[in-house]
């Protein structure tokens, strides 16, 4: 049984590691910048190390006894992979160490070395290996007395072959665990490229002393013992073991750091991908081992296997939904509207909407523990600062500076990640970007306000100027035109009387022209008296019952005639003007004789408060209808009490009405000309 358990478990271990070796080696040349040497070296050394588990796999599900010719064809395909798979990995780990130009030099040596011992044991594997064929090694004594081909009892081969791969994994790491020449985002790699290199070193002892351990036994292969079996597979464990850790910790580092790929990846997805590939391929690699040994008729082979790939690939499309789901909620943020629109019309500052891109960005992208964004500010202020967990005490471990085209500086503090670790190219690549869109997003959001104020203060310079143009013209202009019509007329000049009589009829048209364009009873009477007057000339017969509630009516009609501008008094007006008007055309829906009520409420608290409210059938139920209505009104009067600094929200009910809210804040009002 013990037996039996070390023969399956090896062969589970040969197969993980052959299809990770082949996933990792195919990952590496399909995701990597293939322009580039190393990739394709990096890619061709892990699909050889996977050819020689190929053989190692076939070898040991046939037998180690059988001596087909077969057999054979794995036995050799072994032998080139064998000898150039370790030379292959110190080239790569030398390129990654971050030498000084000494150690360079110095490593240079090492390399020549080792590439004529590789050069030199790819013939002597192929001529003078003193087992040619499988069946020499099965049936063939283990000590010979062929000097050419032994020595000490070990083929000549090995005495050459295990000194060479001992120093190709010691080398490289000696010279990663010296301190790097400089930073580089592949120093993070660096810890474990060295766990790879001395897991690899420990697999070289070990055959060492299984070779030692063979050459003190006798007789061929073919007639081993149970215990020397035992052993043989015991020692075939622990290197595979060794091998199959050595794997996954060197995929860690290829999907984590950028090593072998000379290309950013995307950092958590493909450690996800990674992870998963390990628990799904040790689980077939286990499940196929176990049937394979157990010796299950062909069609249970075939049904299980084909179970098992069902099975993995429903796991697989889970996991690829789940994190497409995850990808879309941590991308939300960063595509989500700002609110721009709805903020400069409802006066709020967007401190809120900036402040939330930041946290998803320094929680789900960095995981950072803590950060700090420094914006410089237009118009020579302190700058702005927006923080995440950041306090005065924080440390930042990374700087990121920028600037735009207008020379405006934004400098990023961040501090450690979460967990440890440094941040990679693709994370600081992200944060750039986002650093220079909330920049944007403030920048525009700042040039809107300041243009909306600017607005204001023209559309009440102009409505100043245009009042005091008509008070001029009404009260001084028109009086003397007058005058000097009736002295012409007395003087007889028929032609003169006509012209300015003419200029008289003008300039009054142009007077009552201009008091069109602000009502005269809004002028006069105010904005209460004003939309009174409305309901009861302009929208008599349009409900059943209108009602306008004004709280503490004296006292706050006084209060808005004395507070509210009359170019603000006309922009209410006219809003609210469009609220009714839309109620007294839409709110009764498909039913045309539906009894209609309407109810205005006015108060001021902090400044003017309207509220029409109707009770029909909703906005919802009245655009079922098709109506001809497009919301473009409400948007227009939306905009321009934004302008004057108020705002508008339309809140609605399915079957119990709408309500139009106007406020205009108390600071808003105070407009200085």
């Amino acid at each position: 049984m013990i037996l039996w358990s070390l023969e399956s478990t090896a062969l589970a271990l040969s197969i993980f590691v052959t299809a990770t070796l082949l996933w990792l080696g195919l990952t590496t040349w399909l995701n990597g910048e293939r322009r580039k040497p190393v990739v394709s070296l990096s890619s061709a050394g892990m699909l050889a190390a996977a050819l020689f588990f190929l053989s190692h796999t076939m070898i040991l599900g046939r037998g180690l006894v059988t001596t087909d010719s077969g057999m054979d064809f794995w036995w050799r395909l072994a032998w080139i992979p064998l000898a150039v798979a370790p030379y292959v990995w110190l080239l790569l780990v030398l390129r990654y160490a971050g030498l000084t130009p000494t150690q360079i030099a110095l490593y240079r040596r090492w390399q020549i070395a080792l590439g004529v011992g590789c050069v030199l044991l790819v013939p002597v594997f192929l001529i003078g290996n003193p087992f040619p064929t499988y069946a020499s090694l099965v049936y063939a004594r283990v000590i010979e007395s062929d000097w050419k081909l032994w020595f000490a009892g070990v083929p000549v081969m090995l005495w050459l072959f295990l000194p060479y791969a001992v120093m190709c994994f010691l080398v490289p790491l000696v010279a990663l665990l010296s301190p790097p020449a400089e930073q580089s985002a592949h120093n993070p790699a660096r810890p474990w490229l060295a766990a790879v290199s001395f897991t690899l070193m420990s697999v070289g002892w070990v055959v060492i002393a299984v070779v030692v351990w063979a050459s003190r036994q006798h007789g061929p292969l073919a007639a081993v013992t149970d215990a020397q079996r035992a052993v043989l597979f015991l020692a075939d464990v622990a290197i595979s073991a060794l091998v199959a850790l050595a794997v996954v910790l060197l995929g860690r580092a290829i999907v984590g750091f950028e090593v072998f790929t000379e290309h950013p990846l995307p950092r958590r997805g493909f450690f996800r991908q990674w992870r998963r590939t390990v628990l799904l391929i040790a689980a077939f690699a286990t499940a196929v081992a176990f049937v394979y040994r157990i010796q299950l008729r062909p069609i249970y082979s075939l049904m299980l296997a084909t179970a098992l790939a069902a099975t993995m690939f429903a796991l697989v499309s889970w996991r690829i939904f789940a994190e497409h789901e995850e990808f879309l909620t941590l991308l939300r943020p960063f595509v989500a509207s700002t609110h721009l629109r709805e903020r400069l019309l409802s006066g709020r500052e967007g401190s809120a909407d900036i402040h939330a891109l930041f946290e998803a960005l320094c929680r789900d992208v960095l995981d950072a523990q803590h950060a700090c964004l420094i914006l410089d500010s237009a118009n020579g202020s302190a700058p702005r600062r927006i923080g995440y967990r950041w306090s005065e005490e924080a440390m930042a471990v990374h700087t990121l500076n920028l600037s735009d085209e207008r020379g405006q500086a934004q400098t990023l503090l961040l501090g450690p990640r979460v967990g440890g670790g440094d941040y990679a190219a693709e994370e600081i690549d992200v944060a750039r970007a986002a650093v220079q869109r909330i920049a944007d997003l403030l920048a525009g959001e700042q040039v809107a306000r300041l243009t909306m104020s600017l607005l204001r203060r023209r559309i009440a310079e102009v409505k100043v100027l245009g009042a005091q143009n008509r008070r001029v013209l009404h009260d001084e202009v028109l009086p003397q035109l007058h005058t000097a019509i009736l002295r012409l007329e007395s003087s007889g000049d028929a032609e003169a009387m006509a012209a300015l009589t003419g200029a008289h009829k003008t300039l009054s048209a142009m007077v009552r022209q201009m008091g069109a364009a602000a009502p005269e009873r809004l002028e006069r009477e105010g904005l209460v008296v004003a939309l009174r007057r409305a309901l009861e000339h302009d929208f008599r017969d349009a409900f059943e019952s209108v009602e306008l509630r004004v709280d503490d009516a004296e006292r706050a009609e006084q209060r808005i005639t004395r507070e509210v501008p009359s170019f603000v008094g006309e922009v209410v007006f006219a809003a609210a003007q469009e609220a009714i008007r839309n109620a007294a055309r839409h709110a009764r829906g498909e039913d045309g004789t539906r009894p209609l009520h309407l109810t205005i409420e006015m108060n001021w608290s902090d400044g003017l408060r309207l509220v029409v409210k109707d009770d029909g059938v909703g906005m919802a139920a009245a655009n079922r209808r098709g109506s001809e209505g497009t919301g473009s009104g409400l948007l227009f009067h939306s905009t321009m009490l934004a302008v004057v600094g108020g705002r508008m929200e339309v809140e609605s009910v399915a079957g119990q009405g709408t309500s139009a809210i106007i406020e205009v804040p108390e600071s808003a009002l105070a407009v200085t000309l």
